[in-house]
């Protein structure tokens, strides 16, 4: 069984947000709870006092102190809104307004002008959907670009609780079934990719796999991402990751598929 398309959780990048405009009643929340943590300004339809919503609150600043870590890289101090809503039917109404564009999307994040923003409805195992869109909005708080592939294999790291980051992600079933199909992902394919649209649930499970094995393989291609991402940051010329893996490791993809063939996943 293929894993699920991904396409329904797009992160949508805005360089204008609507959230200023005088908006009509039935579009507008009814926030139960408003709660600020760290950078992330939570306004949520239902409550979070129970356990799981007070682990989901405590997990935010540790995934942006994790991505910050992992990565070399360093947010800004421009809040980013966490939006929460009890139904789909609320999420819905709310963002048709806002950000009609992304209204049948299962969770969105939006770049504004002044903060980031991401709009999740309760749904069972939303919190991946949280983690997902907060590690974009964390991303480009920290770096002025993000490569598409780049960004969603990231989020696609970064979704499941820490503790099974490196060898617990349920893309390592789908990479186990596909190197028995001789499988060698192109990451100048993905690199080529510029519409969201474009990616398909192997796509994304492909973008994950390369950002696996740049932080848990050879250490040659831990500092091609290290080295990419300063550059990126600094505003130098970055170029292709694919070229500065191919200058660094013989035959990446041969040595991605090496890398999940011996690594031990749960």
């Amino acid at each position: 069984m293929q894993p699920p398309l991904r396409s329904e959780r797009i992160a949508c990048a805005v360089a204008i947000y609507c959230g200023m405009l005088l908006l009509p009643a039935f579009a507008r929340a009814d926030w139960l709870e408003e709660r600020t943590v760290g950078l992330f300004e939570v306004r949520s339809e239902f409550s979070l006092a129970d356990d799981r919503g007070q682990s989901l609150l405590a997990e935010l600043p540790e995934l942006r102190n994790d991505i910050e870590s992992m990565l070399g890289i360093e947010a800004n101090d421009r809040p980013i809104e966490v939006n929460l809503f009890g139904t789909r039917r609320s999420y819905q109404r709310f963002l048709s307004v806002r950000v009609p564009e992304g209204a049948s999307r299962v969770a969105l994040f939006v770049q504004g002008t002044d903060r980031s923003r991401v709009y999740v409805y309760r749904h069972r195992g939303f919190e991946v959907d949280v983690r997902h869109e907060c590690t974009h909005a964390i991303l480009h708080n920290a770096l002025p670009y993000v490569p598409m592939w780049l960004d969603e294999g990231f989020a696609e790291y970064f979704e499941v609780p820490a503790g099974l980051r490196a060898s617990g992600n349920p893309h390592h079933r789908s990479v186990r079934r596909a190197l028995l199909l001789r499988w060698r992902p192109s990451l100048a394919a993905l690199e080529s990719m510029d519409e969201l649209d474009e990616m398909n649930g192997n796509d994304y499970r492909d973008s994950w796999a390369w950002v696996h094995f740049m932080l848990h393989g050879p250490q040659q291609a831990r500092q091609s991402l290290s080295n990419y991402l300063y550059d990126v940051r600094i505003g130098n010329p970055a170029g292709q990751l694919s070229e500065r893996l191919a200058a660094q490791l013989p035959e990446p993809q041969r040595q991605l598929a090496r890398h999940f063939r011996s690594f031990k996943s749960l």
